[in-house]
Parts: C-alpha cells; sequence; structure tokens
C-alpha cells in the first residue's frame, strides 16, 4: 500500500514504501496546518486564550496584514512561572483534565493545539505576569525550537508578540490574500468575538493606526449596535426566548425595512463562542421569508446559551463549527421565536431606509412638471433615483399602463434569437407586456429591471474608463470599519468605475466622484452597502472576475426597479435595447429577463380546442 508522496528511502518487500513514523518537526508542520489557516486564525486562538484568562482589557495589533506581526496583549490572570515550559509543547492545556471532559466543555480553547501550532511555523515571543508577582517572565520560541525563559517587566497579564508568520513554510504564504484583505479578515473576526463577549474594552491596531475601539457595554444589543449602527439602530428589536430544554436563545435583529445583499449581517454564538451553521443561518432568513425579497439578508444576531453536555465544540479543529444535540429542533425554535418576534413589531408605509431603501441614483434637476410622468416620453432609464413605488400585491388590479392604444403599440423586428413583437404596456409596474408576431398571438412577459440590468452592464463594460461625475461639493460619508477597511482592499477596482474617495478624518470619507450614467449619478449611500458586499465576498477573487463583480453591482443600481413609471416609448426603447445585446435572455446575475407564454398554452387554459 502505497502513500500520496513519492517511495520512501527504505523500500519494504517488494518496493513498497514502509511504514515510519514522522519526526517531530514534520508532526508540527502537520497539526499547524490543521489549526493555523491565515492570520486571522493566529488571532482568534490568541483572542480566545485571553478570554479564557477572564480578561476584560484586549488589545489587538498586527502589521502587513498579520504576516510580518501579531501581538495580542491582555490584563488576564497571566501565567505561572512553572507552567511556562510546557507552554509551546503540543497537547498540554490547562482547560482539560481527560477525556470526560470533552462532552461538557466550558471554556474557548481545551486542545492545547493553538501555541505549539503557531511557534512551529513563526517566531514567537511571550511576556507575561500573574498578580502579585514582583515581575514577569518572556518566553521566546523560533520555528518550534526549545523555549528560552528570562525575566522582564511587564503588568499582570499576557502578551504575545507573533512575527514572520509561515517563514518556515512559504507554499502557505503564496495562497494568502493581499495584506488588506487578511487584516479584513482579522477586524470581522475580533468583532464578532466582541458580539460574544459585549463586556470586553476591545481596540484594532493595523499598521500603527486605531481602525476601532469597541467599549465594554452592558449587553448584546447594545454591543449589535456599536458594530452595526446602520442596520441595528432605529427599528431593530430585540428577541429572546427558548430554544428547547438546556436552551435558551437571545438576539437582536434588524427590521423588514432593513436589508442588505449578503448574509455577512447574521452572525451566530454559542456560550461565547461565534460558529457557522447553514441550517441555523436558513431558519433565520425563513423567519423574514414574507418581508424581504429574494436575494436580501436581514441583521440578525443571535446568542445560544447551551447546556455544555447538549452541544460539541469539538467537531473541527479550528472550532469554526459545533454540533447541537437536536439542531432541526433549534433551528425550528430559533424561527418561529424570530417570526412571532417580527409579527409583533410596528409596521409602516413608507419606504426602506436601509440598504435596500432609497435608490441609489438620481435624476437631474427637472426642466418641467413631473406630474407628467406616466405618459410623457423620458430618455431611459427612467426614475432611476425618483421615489419608487412600493409594488404591493394585496392591491394589484392587473391594469394594462395607458398610453396609446395597445392595438397600434409599437412593433419590433425579429431578431436571430428573439420573434417580432408588438408592444402593449405593463403590468405591477414591473413587467412589460407585448404580443409575439411570428407566430402570432403568443404572449411575452419582459422583466423591466432585468432587462435594464443587462442593458447597463454591457455599457458599463464596454466603457473605458466608465463615466463618472465630480461632485461640485465633495460629500462626506461615514464608514464602518469594515467597510473602510474592504475600500482598502478593493478601492483600486472601485476607483476605474468612477468612486473616488479619500480619508477625512477618523471614521469619515471623503466622496468627490461617483459613477453616473446617461446623466444619473449614484448616490454617495450606495458605496456603504457595496462595500459590505465586497467585503462579504471573496476578497480574493482574480482582478477580471472582481471588476465583473463590481460592474454587475452598479449595473444593479443603475437599473430600472419595480415601481418605476414608464412611458410607452421608453418601454419600446428599452426592448431595442435588450434586442441589441449581446446576451439578452438572462440578467448579469443569471435571472431570466424574458419569458414566452406560447397561443397553444393560453387555448388550454380556456378548453379551447
Amino acid at each position: 500500500m502505497t502513500g500520496l508522496g513519492g517511495p520512501s528511502d527504505s523500500p519494504g518487500l517488494g518496493g513498497e514504501p514502509r511504514i515510519q513514523r514522522l519526526d517531530e518537526i514534520t508532526i508540527r508542520l502537520i497539526a499547524a496546518g490543521e489549526v493555523v489557516e491565515r492570520p486571522a486564525s493566529v488571532v482568534k486562538e490568541l483572542v480566545e486564550n485571553a478570554l479564557d484568562a477572564r480578561a476584560r482589557v484586549l488589545t489587538v495589533g498586527i502589521e502587513d496584514g498579520g504576516l510580518s506581526r501579531i501581538e495580542v496583549a491582555d490584563d488576564g490572570t497571566g501565567i505561572p512561572r512553572d507552567d511556562l515550559p510546557l507552554l509551546f509543547q503540543r497537547h498540554a492545556t490547562s482547560k482539560l483534565r481527560s477525556g470526560a471532559g470533552l462532552p461538557v466543555v466550558t471554556t474557548l480553547g481545551f486542545r492545547g493545539e493553538a501555541l505549539a501550532s503557531i511557534a512551529s511555523v513563526s517566531r514567537v515571543r511571550l511576556t507575561t505576569c500573574t498578580p502579585g508577582e514582583a515581575h514577569g517572565y518572556a518566553v521566546t520560541v523560533d520555528a518550534g525550537s526549545p523555549a528560552a525563559i528570562g525575566s522582564a517587566a511587564r503588568a499582570p497579564g499576557t502578551t504575545v508578540e507573533v512575527r514572520d508568520l509561515f517563514y518556515r513554510t512559504p507554499a502557505r504564504r503564496k495562497f494568502l490574500r493581499t495584506p488588506a484583505s487578511e487584516g479584513l479578515r482579522i477586524l470581522q473576526m475580533l468583532q464578532r468575538v466582541y458580539l460574544a463577549h459585549p463586556g470586553i474594552d476591545l481596540t484594532f491596531v493595523q499598521d500603527g493606526e486605531v481602525r476601532f475601539r469597541l467599549p465594554p457595554l452592558p449587553d448584546l444589543p447594545a454591543a449589535a449596535r456599536e458594530v452595526f449602527p446602520d442596520a441595528l439602530g432605529e427599528g431593530a428589536f430585540p428577541f429572546q426566548g427558548s430554544g428547547g430544554p438546556g436552551l435558551w436563545i437571545e438576539g437582536v435583529a434588524s427590521p423588514p425595512s432593513f436589508s442588505r445583499g449578503n448574509a455577512d449581517g447574521i452572525v451566530l454564538l454559542v456560550n461565547g463562542r461565534p460558529f457557522s451553521s447553514r441550517s441555523l443561518q436558513e431558519g433565520i432568513r425563513y423567519a423574514y421569508r414574507e418581508l424581504l425579497p429574494r436575494g436580501r439578508y436581514p441583521v440578525v444576531v443571535a446568542h445560544l446559551r447551551a447546556d455544555p453536555s447538549r452541544v460539541d465544540v469539538n467537531v473541527h479543529p479550528t472550532k469554526r463549527e459545533v454540533r447541537f444535540e437536536d439542531e432541526a429542533a433549534l433551528r425550528d425554535a430559533l424561527q418561529h421565536l424570530l417570526h412571532g418576534a417580527l409579527r409583533d413589531q410596528p409596521r409602516t408605509s413608507g419606504l426602506s431606509q436601509g440598504a435596500s431603501g432609497p435608490l441609489p441614483f438620481v435624476l437631474p434637476e427637472p426642466s418641467g412638471d413631473l406630474s407628467r410622468a406616466r405618459g410623457a416620453p423620458l430618455p431611459l432609464p427612467l426614475s432611476l433615483g425618483g421615489t419608487a413605488i412600493p409594488r404591493d400585491l394585496a392591491h394589484y388590479t392587473g391594469e394594462i399602463s395607458p398610453g396609446r392604444d395597445p392595438s397600434r403599440g409599437a412593433t419590433l423586428p425579429a431578431t436571430g434569437v428573439h420573434p417580432a413583437l408588438r408592444l402593449l404596456g405593463e403590468v405591477g409596474r414591473l413587467y412589460l407586456v407585448a404580443e409575439a408576431l411570428e407566430p402570432p398571438g403568443s404572449l411575452v412577459l419582459v422583466d423591466a429591471h432585468a432587462a435594464s440590468e443587462r442593458i447597463v452592464y454591457e455599457r458599463v463594460k464596454q466603457e473605458d474608463p466608465p463615466a463618472h461625475q465630480e461632485l461640485l461639493v465633495p460629500r462626506d460619508l461615514a464608514l464602518t470599519p469594515v467597510q473602510a477597511a474592504a475600500w482598502e482592499v478593493h478601492g483600486e477596482a472601485l476607483s476605474r468605475l468612477g468612486f473616488r474617495v479619500e480619508p477625512f478624518g477618523k471614521g469619515i470619507w471623503r466622496v468627490r466622484s461617483l459613477p453616473s450614467f446617461r446623466g444619473r449619478v449614484a448616490r454617495p449611500e450606495t458605496l456603504g452597502p457595496l462595500l459590505e458586499e465586497l467585503a462579504a465576498g471573496n476578497q480574493g477573487a482574480p482582478q477580471e472576475a472582481l471588476t465583473e463583480r463590481l460592474a454587475k453591482s452598479v449595473a444593479c443600481h443603475l437599473a430600472i426597479r419595480g415601481g418605476d413609471v414608464l412611458s410607452l416609448e421608453e418601454m419600446e426603447r428599452l426592448l431595442r435595447e435588450l434586442y441589441a445585446c449581446a446576451e439578452s435572455f438572462t440578467c448579469p446575475h443569471g435571472r431570466p429577463i424574458m419569458v414566452t407564454v406560447p397561443r397553444s398554452r393560453l387555448d388550454r387554459w380556456f378548453h379551447r380546442p
């Protein structure tokens, strides 16, 4: 039986490689590969150790995305001098005595692998002092070498400094992202740790600059508002209740008027530990099923307080996933609890004011009375930044929009892939209605938003550089730490699309130019949600894929929205431009643009021969 590698130097019978023990260095490197995936993994392990040591004040500093230097300093209980020789040995821990303790783990770290794994792929210096000691001690390890212990000055607590991460394993370094991307991962991870422990005082310093300081707060809702100020401000609501035997759920959620284009705002915690679960995330989404459109996500932070015997935190080397005794029942309980809390919230008839709220583009200054909007021709696309009229199917009358006589509607000639059409009007202020002429009698429905999105997307990709508008009066915009970090990662690509932004004081960024299309200019407020979407996605995507993704996002914001009012002339122009697109069957995100109902099917519906 052979392994996956080449033959060993000690062949057995028939020349087959013989089984042999790996050397200690190789064992450590393999273990490090399971625990230390990237700089954020190192920070997570060190912060968990600090929290287990009852730290209340933590400062995390990184340089070069954590590759050059990581430092985690805390005010915890410190490490006694007699324990220091075991500190960097594998499976040496103060948090577990035997296998009998695994079913009831109550600490964040317990495997005894983190420090040994980190030390095997970097240079580490740990300085610690216990309360009452006259001085502290420093321990240094270089790529798993024996620990050197000496005296050092320090107040009670521990500081761990990690330098030159992965310098012994250069292959691992080349698979990491840019320093800005790695820094963003660390920032997002720290925010989740803070949500799990809102009583700590957490400071994050990146390349010598304080990126954020999260103060100690009394409860989860207050901490969640600190991390997600837009989503969990006005209108957000707490929820709590039983999740089953030995399990209590508490959390805070955004109102239906706020949503995001990604699920990065759904944060799950259990017993002070952030974790991921697709099943529970789907339960949260399902609670909002009647309140949010497809593709939109709420911001929800849920902390599960579980009896340790009913949750297994030992199923993943990095403790990213956990296993519950009955996860299906827990998912249902979380869904019903959240859905009930949503049902009790006051409703308003106004437009959304969150990330899915105000439309992102504004029209040029009008030259006439806008009361003519429904019948008068305007250049396409129309009402990209005007007040959209929310669709409410409960009040939908099914009327065809007025305009010309439908029997004399505009006709479009056939193309190689599309039939000739006679445009009739629209329905639901979203779908264009037309009749196919070749063969006659078929009903054709066109999603105006998807069609407009495809047109704008192709134009944005063709323009080099894309159109943009310099602002006469620059706009100051407050960005969250995650949004600011995402700008550092993707700012160059966004600048090429017309966003020109520069830092202007603590947490404030000055917007000097914005993308535009046919005289419409992006609203500055669109930048924050766009950065959130980028932060939640693959930060290290190839440049070509990133540019395409940005173009799709900008096109989506520029496209006609459901509820926008269109004249028959504007509908006709939309269809003509759609017919001219190289790809005209789906929008850039893959949704269908056009649906045809054959005359034969219409006849069957009405029981005609």
